[in-house]
């Protein structure tokens, strides 16, 4: 019986025909992993590019419709994937000297999940770097997310993984390719994410000076595995950021609606001053 590439696999082929997997190490010895798509050219230079960061069971893989479809259109885009750091501060440091390295002064971020939670963390620390924010699933508490053992972690992810529906087939395409590249990740690394969405820290004791205006929340119209007491409180947090809902979005609209995502990514980044001749 001949194996049917799924269509969402077919795209990462396709895109990783034209785009390399990166390593960079920076001088704390972490190591990073990107896809850089619509690299700096005269039509984006002085422009800050757009960062996308992937949540606890995502990676930097699963941007790949993102960078394919903006980097097109002439925006720089790169998909980020953290190494295996055990606190919010070593991540955080860390990823300050990523964008050292990087010689990127200033960044515009796309964060899914505990990515989310990350870069509103470090924002709170570095305030001048990240020019504006859009958030998928995001969430500002950890005090709710419960703290295993190691050996738990990948029963536990998968396990709460959100549930196939026969009647949402790009959901599902979404859901199971989601899982695939979850399985490429390592104990090591699955236990360092949950590691970092289960530390518990008080979200009263950080906040980010970015303007409300400046941040946009891409998200579901249902509901998704985030609990609503997370969800409703970034919207307190942030009461006047803009809203971008998707119908049957589900978990990871990133893939099951990726045009309606990158369109909404667009229309966020020329709001904030990146404009694509």
């Amino acid at each position: 019986m001949k194996y049917e590439v799924s269509p969402l696999k077919r795209s990462e082929q396709g895109f990783l025909q034209q785009t390399a997997r990166q390593r960079i190490t920076t001088y704390d010895g972490n190591t990073w992993t990107y896809y850089d798509s619509g690299r700096l050219s005269d039509a984006n230079a002085g422009r800050p590019p757009l960062i996308c960061l992937p949540g606890t069971s995502g990676v930097a893989l699963c941007f790949h419709l993102q960078l394919q479809e903006l980097g097109s259109k002439g925006f720089r885009v790169l998909a980020i994937q953290h190494p295996i750091v055990w606190t919010h501060e070593e991540w955080i440091h860390s990823f300050d000297r990523f964008l050292n390295a990087m010689n990127l002064s200033e960044i515009h971020v796309y964060a899914v999940s505990l990515g989310a939670y990350l870069i509103q963390r470090y924002m709170a620390l570095y305030p001048q770097r990240v020019a504006s924010l859009a958030m998928t699933q995001g969430f500002c508490d950890t005090r709710e997310l419960p703290y295993m053992p190691d050996f738990f972690v990948r029963k536990y992810i998968l396990e709460h993984f959100p549930k196939l529906n026969p009647h949402m087939d790009a959901q599902n395409q979404a859901i199971e390719y989601m899982m695939d590249q979850f399985g490429t990740l390592s104990q090591q690394e699955i236990a360092s994410r949950l590691t970092l969405n289960c530390l518990s820290w008080d979200p009263e004791s950080w906040k980010i000076v970015l303007s409300d205006e400046k941040i946009t929340l891409i998200d579901s119209y249902e509901d998704t595995s985030l609990p609503a007491k997370l969800k409703d409180q970034i919207g307190f947090r942030y009461p006047r950021a803009k809203q971008a809902l998707i119908r049957n979005g589900g978990d990871f609209p990133f893939l099951s609606h990726h045009e309606e995502v990158t369109m909404y990514l667009q229309v966020h980044l020329r709001a904030n001053g990146v404009f694509i001749a």
